[in-house]
């Protein structure tokens, strides 16, 4: 993950129109099953070679396998205790996962530790890559020889020898040098994208049509990029945001000269992208707990909750019927393949309950939010801030039908934007924006 600052323009600052789940379809949430969480440390990369075999990766270095689709889950030594950020396997055996130096005390290691394996993980061997200045996010091998890095200060590096030998790749990056790359991939031996960008200032995708020698800039949007999936040699859709404008895509349909942008017109970050099939895919939103999911190659989405709280940092698909999540604090889903369709007619806010928005909105200190709740439930109404850190709890309790209002006070808070969020019985109904301003 790259270090990411957060500066919000007043005009912006102002906005505060957000319909969380409103207007829109219902992916059933049985389509996701929840599995026993295997940690309870934050889980950030992810590869399945195939149905059964695959590693996750976190906080304190952690790295885990499994053999049997998820179901259980061995932890492999990696000696290091920063966080895993990328996992790559180019078969069974040989795999690849990056993680970040930060060590303050002498000699001084800084940078990224560069980590393979020729056993499945059995044993992981690594190194401090040569440029201490690069902290790598992604790793991502396009065959068993050619391998890339990409990461901080605009940088991608390519391997033809397996990680024998690291050579820096040729950018054309003009005005927008030094945007972090988030996410390499290759649609055959010469064509592929890398993405990124940065907070409020752009959203960049490289493009290379000789291998990942050189790239190309494009600047296609106001946020960064976290995620793109490939369709095919013309076509790619990739998935980004931030806290300011929401989740958002970009499309493609001529190998990435040109690319649209559309706001998803939802609260979150897009930061993960996948595909079970040509017309079925996910996106991910982190902080409100959800999914965005498209059953015609993209062109619409739904809302779609998690079936348990947790924000989602990484979706991957084996193939059309094996799908895993995972995310904060050891969350694991995995795709049920058994639930087919999609339920046009449920509304992704459920009639039984609506969330308002808040009156005063800008507020100094106080204000009133309401709800309405046609059946009894069990009820959680949280504000959080623009980060997503939980800062207060308005509501913990079992409520019958009925309307209810409760008065916040950010007395004891700093100006800005923070979000408050009705969840019924375990599952997130809505989220609305609110301003305090002092």
């Amino acid at each position: 993950m790259s270090k990411k600052f957060i500066t919000i323009s007043l005009r912006r600052f102002f906005i505060l129109i957000l319909l969380f789940m409103a207007g829109s379809d219902l992916f059933a949430v049985d389509h996701w099953l929840s599995l026993q969480r295997p940690t309870n440390r934050n889980l950030r990369a992810m590869h399945f070679e195939d149905s059964l075999k695959g590693w996750i990766g976190g906080d304190s270095g952690l790295i885990l396998k499994t053999t049997n689709g998820g179901q259980n889950w061995t932890q492999q030594p990696t000696g290091l205790n920063t966080t895993v950020y990328s996992i790559f396997f180019t078969n069974e055996n040989i795999g690849y996962a990056l993680a970040w130096e930060l060590d303050n005390t002498p000699p001084n290691f800084y940078g990224t530790r560069y980590l393979y394996t020729t056993n499945g993980g059995t044993v992981w061997n690594n190194y401090l890559f040569p440029d201490s200045n690069f902290f790598a996010n992604t790793v991502y091998y396009r065959d068993p020889l050619n391998g890339y890095l990409g990461g901080t200060q605009g940088k991608i590096y390519f391997t033809t020898d397996a990680g024998q030998v690291w050579n820096l790749s040729s950018i054309d990056s003009g005005l927008v040098f030094g945007f972090p790359v988030e996410e390499i991939k290759f649609f055959n031996a010469s064509s592929g994208y890398a993405v990124g960008g940065a907070f409020d200032i752009a959203g960049i995708i490289w493009r290379t049509s000789n291998g990942g020698r050189s790239w190309q800039t494009r600047i296609v949007g106001p946020e960064p990029v976290n995620d793109i999936h490939i369709i095919d040699e013309n076509n790619a859709i990739g998935a980004g945001g931030d806290f300011e404008y929401g989740s958002s895509k970009v499309v493609t349909s001529n190998s990435g000269f040109d690319w649209q942008y559309e706001e998803f017109g939802v609260f979150g970050i897009a930061n993960s992208i996948a595909f079970r099939n040509p017309k079925e895919g996910w996106i991910s939103l982190g902080i409100i707990d959800s999914f965005l999911v498209t059953t015609d190659s993209g062109s619409s989405w739904s809302m779609s909750a998690v079936p348990q709280q947790g924000r989602i940092y990484k979706i991957v698909f084996s193939d059309q019927r094996n799908g895993w999540a995972i995310g904060n604090e050891g969350i694991l889903l995995k795709y049920n393949s058994s639930i087919i369709g999609i339920n046009q007619n449920y509304s992704s806010t459920p009639s039984d309950f609506e969330l308002y928005q808040n009156y005063p909105n800008p507020f100094n200190p106080g204000t009133s939010i309401k709800y309405k709740l046609q059946s009894a439930g069990f009820i959680s109404l949280k504000v959080y801030d623009i980060l997503g850190h939980e800062v207060k709890t308005l509501v913990s309790e079992k409520h019958t039908p009925g309307s209810y209002e409760v008065d916040f006070n950010g007395d004891d808070l700093s100006s800005g934007i923070y979000v408050y969020k009705l969840v019924v019985d375990g599952k997130s109904v809505a989220a609305k924006r609110m301003v305090l301003l002092k």
